[in-house]
């Protein structure tokens, strides 16, 4: 069977096939037109891949269902099912499977889950959750953390320069239609400085956003609201460097150390969707415990200036926290009005 670079999402498995066809045309698989391979010569790509996985009837999923939830790797579901279909591609990964699940014949449908190396540091983080909120607070066990190999997942980074401008929003308080100042619009003293997602009581950061929209979504402001947006540029001359929960790169460009690759993706994803995620107006501020924990524990041992990671309010929003204001000003703040507001439900009984 021929596959097109359509077919995939992964864009390492796309680039590849787009240099190495030699043929353009409506692809068997998908039915789109673009540049086709035989199913062949992508085999490669899964045979090292499929050993992160072991079968699992009782906690297990289809392998197609984790692989496309966590990876990403095909268009779509249905078009994963019917390439690892494909006769020649269940012969070899039958044969690779083979080796960990003896016995069993390949199926993209076949019962996994990951390896325990994996599962280990990836509910390590729910177990440091539950001590963090309930057992022990400052002195937390490092040295686990350390054996777990957590203190190299953080070393995935963006950098940001003067080419990039950030934007924070307040909302105006008592309805005052006049813009809050420059210095209004930095971080909080230390004395007032509240809790939040990333930061303890009392220890400011800097929140600020990557758009102007991600901004105004994450202020969760009401219709006719006035709100105050500070732009802030990066000193000339100066970088910042972020820990990035946003970074999506290919499995298949870390062939060779596929294990520990997973082992800090999937640990990094959990993390990041804790840091996504918006308190509620009856949640407890010991929800932020443990984000406040690793965002200090990534300050102190990475170095680095911050963190960035996606918004849950607006799609693709990414949000940045900086640890200090050092090298950033807010050049200017723009006063805006709410004029719509759109709110979405879904029934749940």
């Amino acid at each position: 069977m021929k596959v097109c670079d359509c077919c995939f999402h992964d864009e390492e498995i796309k680039r590849f096939i787009t240099s190495m066809s030699t043929e353009f045309g409506i692809c068997e698989c998908c039915s789109e037109e673009g540049n086709l391979i035989d199913v062949n010569e992508i085999l490669d790509f899964f045979s090292e891949f499929i050993s992160i996985f072991k079968h699992d009837e009782v906690e297990g999923k289809p392998l197609i269902e984790i692989i496309q939830n966590d990876w990403d790797i095909f268009s779509s579901v249905d078009i994963g099912e019917k390439i690892f279909s494909d006769s020649a591609v269940s012969i070899v990964l039958d044969l690779d499977m083979g080796l960990a699940f003896p016995g069993l014949a390949f199926s993209p449908n076949i019962a996994v889950s990951y390896v325990d190396e994996i599962v280990e540091s990836v509910s390590f983080w729910n177990k440091l959750k539950e001590d963090l909120k309930w057992k022990r607070r400052f002195l937390t066990d490092i040295d686990e953390m350390t054996d777990l190999g957590w203190d190299a997942m953080f070393k995935v980074s963006a950098i940001l320069d003067s080419q990039n401008l950030l934007y924070r929003a307040r909302i105006n308080q008592d309805g005052q239609a006049v813009a809050y100042s420059l210095y209004e619009m930095g971080t909080p003293p230390n004395k007032t400085s509240t809790a939040g997602r990333a930061n303890p009581q009392g220890i400011p950061y800097l929140y600020l956003s990557k758009t102007l929209e991600t901004t105004l979504y994450e202020t969760r402001a009401t219709f006719l609201d006035y709100i105050s947006i500070g732009i802030f540029r990066i000193d000339d001359g100066h970088e910042i460097e972020l820990v990035d929960f946003t970074n999506k790169q290919s499995p298949f460009n870390n062939m060779g150390e596929i294990l520990s690759f997973t082992k800090a993706k999937l640990t990094r994803d959990v993390i990041s969707k804790d840091l996504s995620e918006p308190l509620r107006r009856y949640d407890s501020e010991l929800e932020y415990i443990p984000t406040q924990f690793i965002c200090e524990y990534i300050r102190f041992f990475t170095k680095a200036d911050g963190i960035q990671f996606f918004s849950s309010l607006e799609m693709n929003g990414v949000n940045v926290v900086l640890f200090n204001q050092e090298n950033i000003r807010c050049t200017e703040v723009e006063l805006h009005q709410i004029t719509e507001v759109k709110i979405s439900s879904k029934k749940i009984n």
